[in-house]
């Protein structure tokens, strides 16, 4: 009998977690690109196995990911594990970014990133291709909001917490957490095993889910962070954006953070206004936020005002004013699109005059998608019964008028012919339905 030792699987491949030894640098634009050929980026498929070549992507990420920290840390951010408290990094914790001088600051901004990405990444098509590592990760937005001032009255640069959206399944093995990309391509008994699996000791304590985790940073992050009288711009990109409006959706949670919010900038995200149960967070959206959509209109072009846009197929039940990104395919890019604009924006807020609330101004929008000639039929007008029949009726006549026209009998001959069955034995169904449908039609001998 034929029997499979576990020893005689393939080994799981293995790759090292540094990009010269993956055969890769980082040149002086600022792109990586492969040592034996300067002229090429990452290259992917490596082997014809899907594991193969999944290992080597998430070597690849991890070590990108250590660059990003690192210049992280160089700008004045220092990693901060959560929960807090959590001192020994051997055990379960998610890891975040914060200011190192953050007490100091009368404002602070809370970007919370896409929860498929890791923490500092923006788009790894990005980082990995053209453009490079600082501008497709958070180096480029945390530098740009250390070009601004808190206020009017503070001109230091202000505060900034990076949540971690995306980094929370703990990996016992590697001492750290992983998103779910990373921890489906961590290292396995052996090449051909399903997946790694997802347990309970693969949970870290107050932030196993995305939901648990903003409300660990608006809980007990933010408090143990910040002074009391300090601001909080908030950026969320893509699907975080649904978490975070969730929670201040709560008017218990809203009745706490309604006065310390100055604004909210929305990258790519789409929660609907409708779900929303909160009217005075509803009004807050509509007064004090901004959404940033995907888009191949202009940057910075007003899509629609809070009350949407039913001249656009865009999505725009936000219950805020919606821009243009300018990224008109990537969500991950939007915030790397439209920096300038939405940094911009968080900039004019925190500028408005001491003694002075803040709302959006009132926009005249103007944009429709536009309408292109074609020579498809108005399909619309067939709802209409009266007229579907007068149509039915002008079909006809059009076809007796052309039948009549060319006098050839064999012209409407049809080509494919549906018999009904009319046996009366139901035992032979397949072989009856097989026998119903009769392809072209024999023309009279007679």
């Amino acid at each position: 009998m034929f029997r499979r030792k576990w020893s005689g699987l393939p080994a799981d491949p293995d790759f090292p977690v540094d990009l010269e030894k993956l055969g890769y640098f980082i040149n002086e634009d600022d792109e990586v690109r492969a040592i034996d050929n300067p002229d090429n980026y990452f290259h992917f498929f490596l082997n014809r196995s899907p594991r193969y070549n999944e290992r080597q992507r998430y070597a690849f990420s991890q070590a990108l990911q250590y660059v990003i920290w690192e210049r992280l840390e160089k700008l004045g951010l220092e990693k901060v594990l959560l929960p807090l408290g959590t001192s020994d990094a051997n055990k379960p914790h998610v890891p975040i970014f914060a200011s190192n001088d953050i007490l100091t600051k009368s404002r602070v901004v809370v970007i919370f990133g896409e929860t498929t990405q890791d923490l500092g990444v923006l788009a790894h098509r990005v980082i990995g291709g053209q453009g490079g590592v600082t501008k497709g990760s958070m180096v480029s937005i945390v530098s740009a909001l250390q070009k601004q001032s808190c206020s009017t009255t503070q001109q230091t640069p202000p505060g900034i917490i990076l949540a971690n959206m995306g980094e929370l399944i703990w990996w016992p093995e590697g001492k750290r957490t992983l998103s779910r990309t990373a921890f489906a391509a961590a290292p396995m008994q052996s090449a051909v095993h399903y997946n790694n699996v997802i347990e309970k000791e693969n949970m870290v304590e107050k932030n196993s889910t995305e939901r648990i985790h903003v409300g660990h940073i608006f809980q007990e992050v933010i408090p143990h962070f910040l002074k009391d009288d300090a601001k909080i711009d908030i950026i969320v990109v893509g699907d975080s954006t649904d978490f975070v409006q969730e929670f201040l959706d709560l008017p218990p949670m809203w009745d706490i953070w309604k006065k310390r919010i100055n604004c909210l900038a929305i990258a790519g995200g789409l929660c609907p206004v409708f779900y929303l149960k909160n009217d005075e967070f509803v009004e807050f959206l509509k007064k004090k936020a901004r959404a940033y959509a995907l888009s191949v209109e202009p940057t910075g072009m007003v899509i629609s005002g809070p009350e949407g846009n039913p001249r656009t197929s865009t999505f725009t039940q936000m219950g805020c004013p919606i821009f243009s990104s300018g990224e008109p395919n990537y969500t991950e890019k939007v915030l790397i699109t439209g920096s300038e604009i939405i940094l911009g924006w968080l900039e004019e807020v925190a500028m408005t005059s001491e003694g002075k609330d803040y709302t959006n101004p009132h926009f005249h929008v103007e944009f429709a998608d536009p309408v292109f000639d074609n020579d498809e039929p108005d399909w619309s007008q067939w709802k209409n019964d009266e007229h579907a029949s007068q149509k039915d009726g002008n079909v006809e006549a059009q076809a007796k008028q052309d039948h009549e026209g060319t006098g050839n009998p064999e012209v409407n001959e049809p080509k494919l012919v549906l018999l009904q069955h009319t046996g009366q034995h139901t035992d032979d169904t397949e072989q009856s339905k097989k026998e119903n449908v009769k392809i072209g039609q024999n023309k009279n001998k007679n």
